[in-house]
């Protein structure tokens, strides 16, 4: 059976939509297939989702360890997906994934998004309550599938 947010992924997500996906309840994430490089390594992608974002990782698994490549971090425009955020850390520029990394860089992209939109709309808006929203707001597409599950 197909919840909303599955719809949602697939119509707002396209890349990621029919079968190649699956979620993962136990990490919370979407999962892309896979696919192993000539060196061994299987890269695949994640995504969380909640109604206002979505956090795209780009995943390696090599044969010591799980690498984070990069995050996109999205914002939704009515029916689409937006970039406003993105790092990369590929090549020999790589780093071990860990979710509370993942997390800090999310909530960083965020706060440097919004603090962004604040100045272009003229506001001041305290660095402590940006970062805090920030936090708020990437918690909440961590526990978002959770929640309507």
């Amino acid at each position: 059976m197909k919840t909303a947010l599955s719809t949602v992924a697939a119509k707002a997500l396209p890349a990621l939509s029919g079968t190649s996906v699956t979620y993962n309840a136990e990490k919370n994430v979407y999962l892309t297939l896979g696919y192993t490089s000539a060196a061994g390594n299987t890269y695949f992608k994640a995504v969380r989702l909640s109604d206002r974002l979505a956090v795209h990782y780009d995943i390696g698994e090599g044969y010591c360890h799980t690498f984070l490549n990069g995050i996109t971090l999205f914002a939704w425009d009515g029916s689409k997906a937006v970039i406003i955020g993105k790092r990369s850390w590929g090549g020999s520029n790589w780093h071990r994934f860990s979710e509370q990394f993942a997390k800090e860089q999310s909530i960083d992209m965020l706060k440097n998004y919004l603090e962004g939109q604040a100045k272009a709309l003229g506001q001041h808006v305290n660095d402590q309550q940006l970062r805090l929203f920030s936090r708020t707001m990437i918690e909440d597409v961590q526990n978002y599938q959770k929640r309507i599950a």
